[in-house]
């Protein structure tokens, strides 16, 4: 074999490794933007067992779990199985929240649906949104009116970390803009932002939906994590058990679609 053939060998190889590769990237984008319809179905009734605690989640995609592999594998499937775990009482999750939703969808659709319900906890996940066209001035009125509206012991989340340029800079302003608002208000903030960002440049490579702005499984489960610290801190928190007195399984329709394994377990 002559070198020159060797080498268009090597090169018709290297094509065909490139074409698999970006087909197979195709496909996982079109399963995240089939994601879109698939959690907000999954999401359009109550998830769980009633007669236990309510948890009420608001946000945007993420807090639908657009990314997740399902719906129940996002951050909000994910601290409801580990409410279930560490309190040994049924939960149900309404999930509020819609994908593209911004601050000022918080505030006129989901905190009016809110209103009419009783829950023993409420996350917010917001902002990602409105970072993409980002107007401080804006965000400076919309987080006050949030933050003023939530009801106190409501955990919520300072601003995703974007990683790149003016983005970056604009997410770490909003982080602190939502942090000072919550003062005052009895509201529980969720340093998301130092969380994502310690997870270091890697996580783009293994943390990120195929979309590269969406968690993925992996990356769910780094968010919930950083929620939990801040459900620790709230009302709920005092019925939790220690870690070592989580109660055993039982099935809970909001989480146990997806098959129980120790990553899902939070400290």
């Amino acid at each position: 074999m002559t070198r020159s053939l060797a080498g268009d060998l090597a090169l018709d190889g290297l094509r065909l490794l490139a074409v698999a590769g970006l087909t197979l990237w195709a496909a996982k984008l079109v399963r995240v933007r089939r994601g879109v319809d698939r959690t907000r179905r999954y999401w359009s009734t109550p998830q769980g067992e009633p007669g236990g605690l309510l948890y009420v989640a608001l946000g945007d995609s993420t807090a639908q779990g657009v990314g997740a592999s399902r719906p129940e594998r996002g951050y909000v499937g994910l601290l409801a199985q580990q409410l279930r775990n560490r309190t040994g009482e049924a939960v149900q999750v309404v999930n509020l929240s819609s994908s593209g939703a911004r601050v000022d969808d918080v505030l006129t659709c989901q905190l009016p649906r809110l209103a009419a319900l009783r829950p023993d906890l409420v996350t917010v996940g917001i902002g990602g949104n409105d970072l993409l066209t980002y107007d401080p001035a804006a965000y400076v009125q919309q987080m006050a009116a949030l933050t003023a509206a939530l009801p106190a012991g409501t955990v919520v989340a300072d601003a995703p970390y974007l990683m790149h340029g003016h983005w970056e800079r604009d997410a770490r302003r909003a982080a602190d803009l939502l942090t000072r608002s919550a003062e005052g208000h009895g509201l529980i903030v969720v340093p998301l932002h130092d969380a994502l960002r310690k997870e270091g440049w890697s996580a783009m490579a293994t943390q990120f939906a195929a979309d590269f702005f969406h968690p993925n499984d992996r990356g769910h489960r780094v968010w919930a994590k950083a929620f939990w610290g801040g459900i620790r801190k709230a009302p709920v928190g005092a019925r939790l058990r220690p870690a070592s007195e989580e109660a055993p399984p039982r099935p809970n329709p909001a989480v146990t679609a997806a098959p129980s394994d120790d990553r899902t377990q939070l400290p």
